[in-house]
């Protein structure tokens, strides 16, 4: 460097400010800034399924919620995330379930045959579950059930709202059993006493039976592997539901069952800290104890629920228990029970109760600070309340959850969905009327804290908002294509103000999309800047097509690129995507396995063609083979053909499931227009044909009949009326309405003449 020769000097960048994230924290009820604890690693912990029946879509609000917050911090904000979820294999529930199952399929096999025998065991069971179910509002239910149900549907019977759906739910079960029943004795004395009339008995009145068997023979059952299976199956199910959700599995998964020996040790260290006392075997979190302490607070989440007596039974399976300090406190473990699972202790043989399942094993896995917990809100209180409390009482600390996000509900015709209600769809049943793209899709377009009312409405504005994506994609990767060709020479440049205005749109949506996103995970509002960006793509594109200009692909294929990597990290398209649109499946395979069903398709193509050209067919026969290719064969491999104007179509490579399915939903929609049209044209057939029918008659017999002879007496040689009964000359009025009936039936009987002479 030159003596005395210096740079001039440098200017810092002023810069803009830009959004940081902020989350929704239920331990403030507000956004607050997301700090972790560590740099940009993340201590997740969520409470995962009690597996004891099938995952519903009320589940899978909480779970692609979470998996789509989870995406968002992981693949969009760069936070290293350690997610760690349990499964809860010990609970009142799988114990019922279990025993149920057990002596229900027990009990079947053990009766092949229909008899008087099993359908009084079947009464039996009926009269003890409406007796002690419904029996509070109606004294005589088991004698005057037909008189019940009909005050019960009237709204005759006054029940308490918190009672009305669990009552709905046992009418509903009482009736079910009560009409297998009746069907049951209907067969009998028909003399069928056949197994599958034995089955239909008792498959209608499981739910009753079982609980009938419960009562009697629950506590005999000591096999604990029953309940380890149970819950298994229910495990291995809800995993089968989830993946086929695109949901990222857990780092870390913990069952109950696995983690008895470190619950053991985390109850003890609360009774050491003297928040905790032993009863007959069981112990309490001493709640009044806690929340006295200097530093510690009880029921941080809702507070105002601390004293609901029944929110605190409800979280203890709806028994009371004796020997409580307090009402509001729970069981840290509960002495067995015949007919419970156990595990020794140094309280005697028993199991752990359920909100500390959670406290220890999240503790175990991720120590004394979770950056974030996460739940249904229906378990704010007093699971997660309690959740807090014992941990803090664990490490007596005054925090152990930064920050606590909370999945709203997911509503079915405007109720919340529960499997104890038997009012919810299944994840299975959804999957069958919508794909796993179009079920995230709807969650992305409504708040992840909010209710969301799952039903047609929403579902057709995600099945139209996924359309608008594959198409968009498509084309635009057919540009991308179509110009990856070497391009002809101008000397024109192709980043005028079309171009120009398209890239400012592409960069505000983009910040108006991570504005969303900061603020605490806004995807609605997020998925809104997305649909607008597609839209001025499309535009765009359009207006270039209409102008015969071409498309800038660079500008295009960002656009694309970017609504991929959104809609991927997302969870609507799987992580092995390739680089714009969902792909047509052929990763792994040889070059030759996959070409080979294009080129079958080829081959198949030209075969017709020869075929039709020897057989000198008519040009709309080569248009029919065409029109098959298109919407047939390329369609099953995942190829679009876009007729375009000049002749030359755009072909687009298209996720083959989503094709298929449009194709299938195109069909269905034409063949019900068909078979509307038939129905039409069936219902006039006939509509003319009962016309008809009545011009069968000669119009010179038409006023001969049996009713004309009884007005009538003399007919001219046309067989039209002269005379009436009496024998009195027709009025002149009169006379003028005959004819004119008459000459309407001469007509009608030539109509009926000629539909005839036609087949009919």
């Amino acid at each position: 460097m030159s003596e005395g020769i210096r740079q001039p000097p440098w200017h810092k960048p002023k810069g803009t400010s830009v959004p940081v994230l902020r989350v929704n924290n239920s331990m403030t009820k507000k956004k607050e800034e997301f700090i972790p604890e560590v740099g940009k690693r993340i201590g997740w912990y969520s409470c995962g399924p009690t597996v004891y029946d099938k995952s519903h879509m009320g589940h899978a609000r909480a779970y692609i919620t979470f998996d789509i917050l989870r995406r968002i911090l992981e693949d969009y904000f760069g936070y290293d995330v350690f997610y760690v979820m349990n499964i809860t294999d010990i609970d009142d529930k799988i114990i019922i379930g279990t025993r149920h199952k057990f002596l229900f399929d027990q009990f079947k096999a053990s009766h092949s045959t229909l008899s008087k025998d099993l359908i009084a065991a079947v009464e039996s069971a009926w009269t003890k579950y409406v007796t002690e179910n419904l029996g509070e509002y109606d004294q005589n239910i088991s004698t005057q059930w037909g008189a019940f149900v009909e005050k019960y549907t009237a709204g005759k019977i006054v029940i308490p709202k918190k009672k009305k759906e669990k009552a709905d739910l046992h009418k509903k079960m009482g009736g079910n059993t009560f009409s297998a029943i009746r069907q049951a004795k209907d067969a009998l004395a028909k003399g069928n006493t056949s197994d599958s009339a034995a089955h239909e008995l008792l498959d209608g009145s499981r739910d009753v039976v079982a609980a009938w068997l419960d009562a009697k023979d629950g506590d005999k059952i000591t096999d604990q592997k029953l309940f380890r299976d149970y819950a298994a199956y229910w495990e291995d199910e809800f995993f089968v539901d989830t993946d086929a959700l695109n949901i990222r599995r857990p780092d870390v998964l913990t069952r109950v069952s696995e983690y008895v020996p470190e619950i053991i040790t985390y109850v003890e260290k609360i009774i050491a800290n003297g928040y905790a006392y032993e009863v007959d075997g069981s112990v309490y979190f001493d709640t009044k104890a806690f929340g006295a302490a200097e530093g510690h607070d009880y029921a941080k989440l809702e507070p105002w629920s601390a004293g609901n007596e029944g929110l605190a039974e409800e979280g203890e399976g709806g028994k009371k228990a004796h020997g409580k300090k307090n009402n509001s406190d729970f069981a840290l473990w509960k002495g067995s029970k015949a007919g419970e699972p156990a595990w020794p202790s140094p309280w005697g043989e028993g199991r752990p109760g359920w909100h500390i399942e959670c406290s220890a094993m999240a503790s175990e896995v991720l120590g004394e600070k979770l950056d974030i917990h996460t739940g249904g809100i229906d378990l704010a209180f007093p699971h997660h309340d309690n959740e807090l409390a014992q941990a803090e009482a664990h490490y007596d600390c005054q925090q152990w959850v930064n920050y606590f996000l909370h999945a709203g509900h997911l509503h079915i015709e405007g109720q919340k969905m529960s499997k104890s209600l038997k009012n919810f769809v299944t994840i299975r049943e959804a999957l069958e009327q919508y794909t796993a793209a179009q079920i995230r899709l709807m969650y992305l377009l409504h708040q992840w804290d909010s209710i969301l009312d799952y039903g047609a409405g929403s579902m057709t504005e995600a099945r139209a908002l996924e359309t608008a994506i594959h198409n968009f994609l498509a084309n635009v990767k057919a540009v991308v294509q179509e110009q990856s060709a070497p391009q002809t020479f101008t000397g024109a440049h192709n980043y005028r103000e079309a171009e120009k205005a398209l890239a400012a749109t592409f960069e505000e949506r983009r910040t108006a999309v991570h504005a969303a996103l900061c603020d605490s995970f806004n995807t609605p509002v997020a998925m809104l800047q997305l649909r607008e960006l597609i839209a001025a793509g499309n535009t765009y594109y359009q207006e270039k097509e209409k102008a015969r200009q071409t498309p800038n692909a660079q500008i295009l294929g960002k656009i694309a690129k970017y609504v991929t990597k959104m809609m991927r990290t997302f969870g609507v398209f799987p992580d092995s995507n390739v680089e714009i649109g969902v792909g047509g499946g052929a990763a792994g395979k040889s070059s030759d396995e996959a070409l080979l069903p294009y080129l079958q398709i080829l081959s198949s193509f030209r075969d017709g063609v020869r075929e039709l050209a020897q057989a000198k067919a008519e040009p709309k026969e080569f248009l029919k083979l065409s029109d098959k290719l298109r919407d047939d064969d390329l369609v099953d491999v995942g190829v679009v053909l876009d007729d375009r104007e000049g002749g030359k179509a755009l072909v687009k490579i298209v996720d083959r499931e989503v094709l298929i399915k449009q194709r299938e939903e195109k069909r269905q929609r034409e063949l019900q227009k068909q078979k509307e049209k038939e129905e039409k044209a069936r219902a006039a057939a006939q509509k003319k044909a009962e016309k008809l029918a009545k011009g069968a008659t000669p119009p010179a017999e038409f006023f001969k009949d049996e009713a004309g002879r009884k007005e009538f007496s003399e007919w001219d040689e046309q067989g039209i009326p002269t005379k009436d009964i009496q024998g009195e000359p027709l009025s002149k009025n009169k006379r003028k309405n005959v004819e004119k009936q008459h000459s309407a039936q001469a007509k009608l009987h030539q109509e009926y003449l000629a539909w005839k002479a036609e087949g009919n």
